[in-house]
């Protein structure tokens, strides 16, 4: 695609929402320190958790979050009922290409799961396996744990976190993996799992899979951000959504 194309791609996604950012959350977490590259940290979205890897510098994390804010948010406006998930992950999918993110391999499914205290966590490690194999992945085990605890214990973040979820419905989330290669660009299995979240009063952070059997349905996709494509697209994405998407990201601090 030209990069003009790409251009009038960015400029036709959907605003981000006006939120009046509650005063409790407003000076939450400036003191942070800043990102130390060689430990691994995470941010949090509205149903989502990107876990970084040591080695992902902070211009990256940035890259990656707002590539997937702007395009959650033009995916659930376009397709905002549980019932049109596979569309809406098509539309995000497709959407992420056009921002420069280059697909490898994907794997959708529905599952059933038997186990009891399986946590989301590790539903989203079963599924990145299929696509970057059992070693890897438990490489990633533990800092995918430690982000969930880290949201866990953030006002602010389950606030972010939660903010489409709704209570006694089926939820979507997303808990991604996110390394750099040895071309510095960004790699990520990018998740999407939706499940039966009646069982969990506390909201999808804190569920765990009970006797009964759950079914999830599940999208992951292995992808990297081509650096040479988003380098003609970063002015444009941040110009328009860099403002508005600091009301819907939360920051970390490192591990």
């Amino acid at each position: 695609m030209l990069l003009e194309k790409r251009l009038e791609f960015i400029d036709s996604l959907a605003a981000l929402p006006t939120v009046i950012t509650p005063r409790a959350f407003t000076d939450f977490g400036q003191d942070k320190p800043p990102h130390d590259i060689n430990k691994p940290t995470a941010s949090v979205m509205p149903g989502t958790i990107d876990a970084f890897l040591p080695g992902v510098p902070q211009q990256t994390i940035d890259d990656v979050n707002l590539c997937k804010l702007v395009m959650q948010n033009a995916a659930s406006k376009k397709y905002p009922e549980d019932a049109q998930l596979f569309e809406w992950y098509k539309y995000y999918v497709e959407g992420l290409k056009n921002l420069g993110w280059v697909i490898q391999n994907k794997d959708i499914q529905e599952v059933t799961i038997r186990r009891v205290g399986l946590t989301m966590d590790q539903v989203s490690l079963e599924i990145a396996k299929g696509l970057i194999g059992a070693n890897a992945a438990q490489v990633l085990a533990h800092v995918g744990s430690q982000a969930v605890e880290a949201v866990q214990k953030n006002p602010r973040a389950i606030d972010i976190f939660n903010r489409e979820f709704k209570l006694g419905k089926q939820a979507k989330f997303d808990i991604a993996p996110v390394w750099v290669d040895n071309n510095n660009q960004a790699n990520m299995v990018l998740n999407c799992i939706s499940l039966d979240a009646r069982e969990s009063t506390r909201g999808i952070l804190f569920w765990k899979s009970t006797k009964q059997s759950t079914t999830i349905k599940t999208g992951a996709v292995r992808t990297y951000l081509d650096n040479k494509v988003f380098s003609g697209l970063r002015n444009a994405m941040y110009q328009k959504y860099s403002e508005a998407g600091q009301k819907f990201i939360e920051e970390l601090p490192d591990f």
